[in-house]
């Protein structure tokens, strides 16, 4: 996951909800819609930012496994 690209396809998809929003409404939505937009929008971002990618323990995968390779 590159959080940068998911920042700016987030940010896209917002951009285009309130297109829709405004040609459905006739014009710019009201200022507690556009601030609720803006807040969600801001904290998803922050998260987003904020994630590491799992660089947990690592092994290579087995070519055949067999049952005997299985851990009881």
């Amino acid at each position: 996951m590159n959080p940068r690209r998911v920042i700016i396809w987030t940010t896209v998809g917002v951009l285009a909800m309130l297109s829709v929003v405004t040609m459905l409404f006739g014009g710019i939505p009201a200022w507690p819609m556009l601030l609720w937009f803006a807040a969600s929008h801001l904290f998803f971002c922050c998260m987003i930012a904020r994630v590491k990618p799992y660089r947990g323990p690592y092994i290579e995968p087995m070519a055949q496994p067999t049952v005997d390779d299985w851990r009881k």
